[in-house]
């Protein structure tokens, strides 16, 4: 996540953070929002980018395989950004807003994965960051 109307949202679910799960990504994605969406809309699309990082980190096991989560990380931060570019004004800060209070325990259990997922990365492959690294650094 850059810093912008999502960096509350970071804040309050890293604070919150769960056990994993597994979640399809389905539905909308951050491309598809627009300044004119609903809180809903937004919240499916901001869950589904970050369960996709998720996901794509659970499969991390080698150079090969990072590699393939790197590129699925860097799709997803861009439609982050888009979502961020489209919602960065006072209308779209009262949706993201709405967003985390109605998505929280959603958001907190997939940044719950993302960060187990790094944190084991890091320990049992600390080499694989490299490959993931700059694609991480979009996100956050």
């Amino acid at each position: 996540m850059k810093t912008g109307i999502f960096a509350a949202a970071g804040l309050a679910t890293a604070l919150m953070l769960t056990g994993c799960g597994q979640n399809d990504v389905k539905g909308k994605t951050g491309t598809d929002i627009t300044a004119k969406s609903s809180a809903k809309d937004i919240g499916e699309a901001y869950v589904n980018e970050m369960t996709r990082i998720a996901d794509a980190l659970e499969t991390v096991k080698d150079k090969k395989s990072a590699e393939k989560a790197a590129k699925t990380l860097n799709k997803a931060a861009e439609g982050l950004n888009a979502m961020q570019e489209e919602l960065d004004n006072e209308a779209g800060s009262t949706k993201a807003m709405q967003v985390l209070a109605s998505r929280a325990g959603e958001l907190a259990e997939v940044q719950g994965r993302m960060m187990k997922e790094i944190m084991r990365i890091q320990t049992e492959h600390p080499e694989l960051m490299d490959v993931l690294g700059d694609e991480l650094n979009k996100i956050n």
